[in-house]
């Protein structure tokens, strides 16, 4: 971080410290190119990086034109696999983008040429050795899909078992982190330029981005992540996952089962009934999300294959969540309020989860998330409640209060979404809700189980004896630090502010006191004098006065 902090310390710095400035130039000519000069502009680069700007494009209107989100694709898509990765992964996030971006990134499509024939031997044999045939029967030269990161092709090994090769292309890696340390400073400076973003934490979700992207080029962590799934779903007779060839895998190789099947598509063009292959699909999500806490992140249905038993094989599981235990207790509780319409409940439980910016106006925020979830949920039936866009509404309205939701609780949102979709499209009749609900009821009936809270009590007092081995050394320290005047406590400017106007109010009470106090004392006195007044009375005038005076003062300090 203090190399980053170092570059973006100014655009100089920035344009002569950045690994690849031939890269970071090309990509703020193409975004310049394809109408975001204004833009580019407000990051004060364009002397360091020498692009020429059309003058008609340094003005908002051409980035709030309607063509905005494909002139957006139309870039992302010149640019490569990375912006591609990161044009999809945006258009799963409506706290960032406005919908019809969104609509737009959904259509970014891995549009590649296949690797040669020479491309590929030289991939396998810098992989698996220059004799990487010899554990092959055959082995198919023609692709069986090609996209941005890796290409795929059938082989037989030498015992009949028929495998697929994902084979990575080459010099991908080097050109990926390097565009990875490009957005990185671009999202400083555009954080720096714009104070959304600031709001938004766009460095945030450009590491996160980072991490997630770096797991997916690294085939020895897609092939972990398939063995965890073989192992959750041992158990599972519907649900399938290939088998990984570790001796043929390396981190831009992987060796893995054919796994065969038919798409739902084509089950729909056979008219045959989908529904409970979908709610296999769903047992299967509902499974990672609340039981395993170990999710696919991409479960489209281009990674799903019903066989022909009817059990459903799932591939591609580079991208993964990860949601520990107090996590899927939160999006329990989050669910049960959905479920109850406890709107209350959806803005506290939302707002433990999340991670503040800065100082939040929870009332706001609540009064946000009431209004949202109304919208939602009021008078709809649960059959038909979207609730993948409702999570993405509420993710969107946190990031006005400065509120934004952890990484895999945003991946979560987005393969709900996901999952969502898939149903909603070709299986109305499937109610996900429903099929959620033994999932939420057994992990509340788990929560609150004996060995459950038995477990809870052991680990707060595991936590406490740790902290009561601490005290004795750290106490003799603290008093040290007292006594030296070494201590000291930081208080805010907002605290201080409003330390300093309650005080101004509080002198200001003892004044009117006092100024009251005195004026009733006055008149009082004055009541003894023979002084002219009101006759029917027996008042002086004088007296009536000071009375009257010292009321006010009464009157106001209660007002107040």
């Amino acid at each position: 971080m203090s190399v980053l902090r170092t570059i973006v310390s100014s655009s100089r710095a920035l344009a002569t410290g950045a690994k690849d400035v031939g890269r970071f130039r090309e990509i703020a000519g193409v975004f310049v190119k394809h109408g975001f000069g204004w833009f580019v502009a407000q990051l004060k680069l364009r002397r360091e990086l020498q692009i020429d700007y059309e003058g008609t494009e340094l003005t908002r209107v051409a980035l709030q034109s309607p063509d905005t989100g494909k002139r957006l694709v139309a870039a992302f898509t010149t640019l490569g696999p990375t912006f591609v990765k990161l044009g999809q992964i945006l258009s799963t996030r409506p706290d960032l983008l406005p919908e019809s971006i969104l609509q737009e990134l959904t259509t970014l499509q891995d549009n590649v040429d296949p690797l040669t024939e020479e491309q590929v031997q030289s991939q396998l044999r810098a992989n698996l050795g220059a004799n990487y045939l010899d554990h092959f029967e055959s082995f198919d030269p023609e692709p069986l899909a090609s996209a941005s990161i890796a290409q795929v092709h059938r082989a037989v090994l030498k015992d009949g078992t028929a495998v697929v090769l994902k084979i990575q292309r080459p010099g991908l890696r080097p050109i990926i982190q390097s565009d990875l340390n490009i957005l990185l400073v671009l999202a400083r400076y555009i954080e720096e330029a714009f104070v959304e973003a600031d709001a938004m934490d766009l460095t945030g979700v450009i590491d996160g981005f980072a991490k997630s992207l770096a797991q997916e080029i690294d085939f020895r962590l897609e092939a972990r992540n398939m063995e965890r799934f073989r192992g959750n779903f041992a158990d599972v007779e519907k649900i399938r996952i290939p088998l990984v060839f570790e001796d043929l895998s390396t981190s831009e190789v992987l060796c893995m089962e054919l796994m065969q099947g038919r798409k739902f598509s084509e089950i729909l063009d056979c008219g045959e009934d989908i529904d409970p292959y979908v709610e296999t699909y769903f047992d299967a999500a509902y499974k990672m999300l609340f039981r395993d806490g170990f999710f696919h992140g991409d479960l489209h249905p281009g990674n799903v294959f019903v066989q022909d038993d009817g059990a459903l094989a799932i591939i591609d599981c580079g991208m993964v969540g990860r949601l520990s235990r107090s996590m899927r207790d939160k999006l329990v509780d989050i669910l049960y309020a959905v479920i109850n319409e406890d709107l209350e409940a959806l803005a506290r439980t939302f707002f433990s989860l999340a991670i503040p910016l800065g100082r939040v106006d929870y009332k706001a925020f609540e009064t946000d998330v009431i209004e949202i979830g109304e919208r939602y949920l009021g008078g709809i039936p649960l059959s038909e409640l979207q609730i993948g866009e409702l999570f993405g509404e509420l993710v969107a309205g946190a990031t006005r209060h400065r509120v934004r939701m952890p990484t895999d609780f945003t991946m979560m949102f987005k393969a709900m979404i996901t999952t969502e979709g898939l149903a909603r499209t070709i299986a109305p009749n499937v109610d996900p809700i429903e099929l959620a609900r033994p999932y939420i009821l057994e992990m509340i009936k788990e929560r609150y189980s004996t060995e459950r809270i038995k477990q809870l009590l052991i680990s707060d007092v595991h936590a406490l004896s740790g902290l009561a081995r601490d005290l004795p050394r750290q106490l003799p320290v603290l008093i040290q630090d007292l006594q030296a005047g070494r201590l000291t406590i930081g208080t805010s400017q907002e605290t201080l502010e409003f330390e300093k106007h309650a005080a101004d109010a509080r002198n200001r009470r003892a004044v009117r006191a006092a100024i009251s106090m005195t004026a009733l004392v006055c008149g009082t006195y004055t009541l003894t004098l023979n002084l002219p007044g009101f006759t029917s009375l027996g008042l002086p005038y004088i007296s009536a006065l000071f009375f009257a005076f010292a009321s006010y003062g009464a009157w106001a300090m209660v007002r107040k």
